[in-house]
């Protein structure tokens, strides 16, 4: 059959599910920064420092774990 020798489906499938796996992760890990930003401003706006500061940390681990995402997959496109 020449459509199996041609197709490695091991590797298609390993494709699709890790970019699946990935486009959700990076989705969520990006809502989780928008969502503690934006709960942030509400705790600030009535005077709730305490949970102001606990969002922010939120927002800001949801900032990095963003970045941390987009330089991994860089790191990954250049050296394979």
């Amino acid at each position: 059959m020449i459509v199996g020798e041609i197709i490695n489906w091991n590797a298609a499938w390993q494709a699709v599910w890790t970019a699946a796996v990935a486009g959700v992760g990076v989705t969520v890990v990006y809502s989780m920064a928008v969502y503690g930003a934006t709960r942030t401003a509400d705790m600030r706006r009535d005077q709730r420092p305490g949970q102001a500061t606990v969002n922010g940390i939120v927002a800001f681990a949801g900032v990095a774990a963003t970045l941390a995402a987009v330089v991994y997959a860089i790191t990954l496109i250049t050296t394979k």
